[in-house]
């Protein structure tokens, strides 16, 4: 695997090792191509000081020479008698003392006046040299003559005035060339380009040779590439105008492209060594310290099945890797234990130590025997949030600690086993027979639990209602017998009963219950017309218009069939299913107050919503952001709620409608009259309309003491600020009494069922016609 950590070492170290070893490369041939070239280069200059100190010699030699000419008297004697024989024969003898090639003298006018060799071989007038020549005297010059290069030098002979002059010189030819290379180590080529002539320490030269295109051109295959063969350096001689003369000085570099390539080839060698040895190393040491690795990997594997139990030599490892392994002992044993903690936690009560629900289902599945009947009991704690609320959670959590005390002082005296199963039930199964011999019945158990409980110096009495079942007759599966004491515990809360048996039949009406709530989702899901809002119209007392409408919610099944209202609000609120439903109904009715204002009808429409509602965090919102949609005045919605949904959570309830009549709201307190709003309290609600339940209406016409209640009522909500609505209004002696009694409005069968949006409308013109 390449992926592996030992092949990641081995990669790494060889890496390094490669890296290293090109680094190293690079930087030999970058440090050693400069250090070639300086080299070469501070030779050529060491060449070029060679080459001036030779010419600067030989120009000494021969400014000596001419002068011992010029100085000579016979000489001089014999230029001013112009003595050829004499002049001739000094001239040769001269220049055999100091191997002079060349020795001309001339005359003023500049013609060749006598020689050293035979004068044919010179140009007779040399008057044009003669005038360069004197504009640097003393000072050897380089001149091509009969197809010669010398270096010369011109002297004047003077008896005592200048008479003649005298040119002395030394032939630069390949020997002079070859001389220089002997002393420099490179080839020398001197050039005078007028003339075509070159002169070259390169004796071996092809045809029509060229020094500067040859040594410029001139490569070698080297290990890379074509490199140049020489490196060149131009000097200008001292020469006539028009008559240039150069020294080309070419440093052979064959020698250091094989020095270097040598050296090349040895780096490359070492690194390849280099290489073999850290990838043996490093495949040591991965085997060093993949292989307890590997060990340890598998020992996570067997931590992984829970397996916590391992060996490992740890001595013969490094400290590092013992180190590791003492640690993965500890974590092993670390693990263990808290998987027991943990597995205890995941089926048992924090708070209790009982079973939790998902526990105790398997412990019926494992424990149940058919051949022995139990007792299911299950316990719910009556008001136990109004402890928590009012006490505080820590009273509220001992409470539940001494209930459990009981129930398993109770029970585990019997052989029985007990859950938590909810946030305020307990579920507790004993064996039948047993609880029959010790004559400990549920209602024993029941007496015990109810009495007084010290908590923390209080005296806390707690109220319980308990459901029963009886295994097997009632059910043998685990999910059966949980849901049917369940069933029986919430019949028993629902009834006000302590106690209450589990009865054939209940279990299935709690399944119709269930279905009819999947129903009653899929239908706000689809809003496919199953649900649609009714309006009972509200009259005005005074004006005699119908200015209010109160929204009432109905469904009709897809099958046809009629769902009361009162039943399926009552399963969504219980199910926490009511605030999706609210915020259907506020959705469909501001969507319809907003049709309304379309087509010229200003209505204000009344909405119930329920104490999840008023308690849901997201209500208000909801309610701004429908109201925004449909660009209606919040002035048109009413919102009514019961007394009951008032009580259950006052504090919360004041401020959530205390915000929703600060953005115009209206708030209608609905059924008032008989629940237990006191005067106190009506007196903090922020209500704006108090709607007088039905009971006393229904009949207002026959009984005088509804009279005087809902006389009373009118008065006190009229002098409290609050409108007053009446509900119920049946019959026009009814409806006449409200008026003399000054009720601000009135709605009931009298006027109008609850009516479709579209009939209502009609049923409008209709009022409006006949009115």
């Amino acid at each position: 695997m390449t992926n592996s950590l030992k092949n990641r070492i081995i990669i790494l170290c060889v890496g390094l090792v490669l890296l290293t070893t090109m680094v190293s490369i690079f930087s030999f041939w970058w440090s050693t191509s400069k250090f070639q070239e300086e080299k070469v280069n501070q030779d050529i200059s060491v060449a070029q000081n060679v080459y001036k100190q030779y010419l600067s010699a030989k120009e000494s030699l021969l400014l000596t020479a001419a002068k011992v000419l010029t100085a000579d008297f016979g000489f001089k004697q014999a230029v001013a008698t112009r003595d050829a024989g004499t002049i001739s024969s000094v001239l040769f003898n001269h220049s055999q003392r100091i191997d002079a090639e060349l020795m001309l003298l001339i005359d003023l006018s500049g013609k060749l006046i006598s020689a050293n060799t035979s004068e044919d071989l010179y140009p007779h007038n040399l008057q044009l040299l003669l005038q360069e020549l004197l504009n640097s005297p003393e000072q050897s010059s380089f001149v091509v003559l009969n197809k010669q290069l010398y270096q010369v030098i011109l002297l004047p002979v003077r008896a005592p005035r200048t008479v003649a002059y005298s040119l002395v010189g030394f032939k630069i030819d390949d020997e002079v060339a070859l001389e220089l290379k002997n002393l420099t180590g490179m080839d020398v080529s001197f050039i005078a380009e007028q003339n075509n002539l070159v002169k070259s320490s390169l004796l071996k030269r092809p045809e029509d040779f060229s020094p500067n295109a040859y040594f410029s051109s001139a490569t070698t295959s080297r290990l890379f590439s074509d490199y140049p063969v020489y490196k060149n350096r131009d000097i200008t001689l001292p020469s006539l105008q028009g008559n240039v003369v150069t020294i080309l000085l070419s440093a052979d570099l064959t020698q250091s492209y094989s020095d270097f390539e040598n050296l090349l080839f040895t780096l490359i060698i070492l690194a390849i060594l280099t290489m073999l040895v850290g990838g043996i190393t490093s495949s040591l040491l991965a085997n060093n310290l993949t292989t307890p690795l590997s060990q340890l990997a598998v020992i996570a594997r067997q931590f992984a099945q829970g397996n916590y139990t391992f060996e490992f030599n740890a001595n013969k490892q490094s400290s590092e890797i013992a180190t590791l392994a003492n640690a993965f002992d500890n974590m092993g044993n670390d693990i263990n234990e808290r998987e027991k903690k943990i597995s205890f936690q995941a089926r048992h009560d924090s708070l209790t130590g009982f079973y939790n629900r998902s526990a105790m289902l398997e412990v019926l599945d494992d424990e149940l025997d058919c051949a022995t009947e139990y007792t299911l009991v299950a316990i719910d704690i009556k008001g136990l949030r109004h402890i928590n609320d009012k006490l505080g959670p820590r009273v509220g959590d001992e409470c539940l600690k001494a209930v459990a005390n009981r129930i398993s002082g109770f029970s585990d005296e019997l052989g029985g086993f007990h859950a938590r199963i909810g946030g305020d039930e307990f579920l507790t199964v004993f064996p039948t027979a047993a609880a029959r011999d010790k004559k400990s019945g549920i209602v024993g158990l029941m007496a015990q639990l109810q009495a007084c409980y010290t908590v923390k110096t209080l005296k806390i009495n707690l109220r319980f209602s308990a459901g029963i079942v009886q295994y097997p007759t009632q059910g043998v599966a685990s999910d059966d017998l949980m849901r049917r004491v369940l069933i029986a515990v919430d019949n028993a809360a629902d009834n006000q009963d302590s106690i209450h048996y589990y009865q054939n039949g209940e279990d299935e009406a709690h399944l119709d219950r269930l279905k009819m709530l999947d129903e009653l989702k899929q239908a706000i899901s689809d809003d496919d017309g199953q649900l649609f809002m009714t309006y009972q119209p509200k009259l005005h007392m005074q004006t005699k218009k119908i200015n209010k409408v109160e929204s009432l919610i109905r469904w009709q099944r897809k099958d046809g069939s009629w769902v009361n209202p009162e039943l399926f609000i009552d399963l969504a609120e219980q199910s926490g299913l009511i605030v999706e439903l609210t915020a259907w109904v506020v959705n469909t009715v501001v969507s319809q107050v907003a049709d309304w204002q379309s087509k010229g009808i200003q209505m204000q429409a009344a909405i119930n919503v329920s104490a999840q509602d008023i308690a849901s965090p997201s209500f208000h919102s909801a309610l701004v952001r429908t109201l925004k949609k449909y660009s209606v005045d919040p002035t048109l919605i009413t919102i009514e709620l019961t007394e009951r949904d008032m009580i259950e959570n006052e504090e919360k309830g004041i401020k959530a409608l205390q915000n929703l009549k600060a953005i115009g709201v209206k708030i209608s307190l609905d059924d008032y009259g008989v629940g237990q709003t006191s005067l106190g309290r009506l007196k903090m609600l922020p209500i704006d309309e108090l709607k007088l339940d039905k009971c006393f209406i229904l009949k207002l016409d026959e009984s005088q003491k509804d009279q005087y209640i809902v006389q009373s009522s009118i008065t006190l909500g009229h002098q409290l600020g609050f409108s007053v609505v009446a509900e119920g209004v049946e019959t026009l002696d009814s409806l006449n009494l409200l008026e003399a009694m000054q009720c601000d409005h009135a709605q009931g069968y009298y006027l109008s069922r609850p009516l479709k949006a579209e009939l209502l409308e009609q049923w409008l013109e209709e009022y409006y016609a006949k009115n």
